[in-house]
């Protein structure tokens, strides 16, 4: 993809409904289809966020999924969830939202206090040689989802946010994702790397991650320059986590 491209706003394919837009984006490319585009829906049957988990998807949300070629290896491509955190944040904003409670959990989620507002699923494939991103948002605009294993909230219920519809935040979203995806690819990571720990959850908190490699306590201290989270463990050592689930231990 040339960059020069992010300064376009991209086209918007619209759907009743459908099981996924990550999974429209895996359709499409399979057919050479890679955008850049954004397919979204008013409802979906099959939502699904990290590690195959179900997302509801009541109408009023948000579900949308960027499908755009990406010029960089799959490694660099990953950072891009934490470019799409930020974009959220800047979406709402620009829509009068007060997103100063607003936080960004790693790697993925953006919560206010503990209840999560959006959750983001990057993935990506080949095409010919070159790699495709489909970077799905599921964002809780008019709703917040009843879920008896976590909280949610909706941007309804923030300061600023009445009004707000899936159309207005999508609008919103175009503009802010391109934004922040054109400085990760000109500027590199860092940028994107120090807002993402001004807005992040769990800084300088103890925490517990469950990473394949088993559980680990202690206290999140950073994000590396790969978005692997810093974690310093009760020896004082540091180690790094690239995958895994983060949760605030009291």
């Amino acid at each position: 993809m040339v960059v020069e491209t992010l300064s376009q706003a991209w086209p918007i394919v619209r759907f009743g409904e459908i099981d996924s837009t990550n999974e429209e984006a895996r359709r499409r490319a399979s057919q050479s289809e890679i955008g850049p585009c954004w397919l979204v829906t008013e409802e979906q049957t099959a939502g699904r966020g990290r590690l195959g988990r179900a997302w509801s998807s009541p109408r009023g949300n948000l579900f949308t999924t960027a499908l755009l070629p990406y010029p960089r290896p799959p490694a660099e491509a990953a950072l891009a969830c934490f470019a799409a955190g930020l974009a959220v944040l800047d979406a709402a904003r620009s829509a009068g939202v007060d997103v100063t409670q607003a936080k960004l959990k790693w790697p993925n989620d953006v919560l206010v206090g503990n209840a999560k507002l959006c959750g983001i699923l990057i993935e990506t494939g080949q095409l010919h040689g070159k790699l495709w991103m489909a970077a799905g948002f599921g964002v809780n605009v008019e709703v917040a989802p009843e879920r008896a294993d976590r909280l949610t909230t909706c941007l309804a219920d923030m300061p600023g946010g009445a009004g707000l519809t899936a159309a207005g935040m999508l609008t919103g979203l175009d503009m802010a994702f391109r934004v922040r995806l054109r400085s990760l690819l000109v500027d590199g990571f860092e940028p994107t790397r120090a807002d993402w720990l001004a807005h992040a959850a769990h800084l300088g908190a103890r925490v517990e991650l469950t990473p394949a490699s088993g559980r680990i306590e202690g206290v999140m201290t950073g994000l590396a320059p790969d978005g692997a989270l810093i974690v310093r463990l009760a020896d004082g050592s540091e180690t790094h986590v690239r995958a895994g689930e983060i949760s605030l231990l009291s």
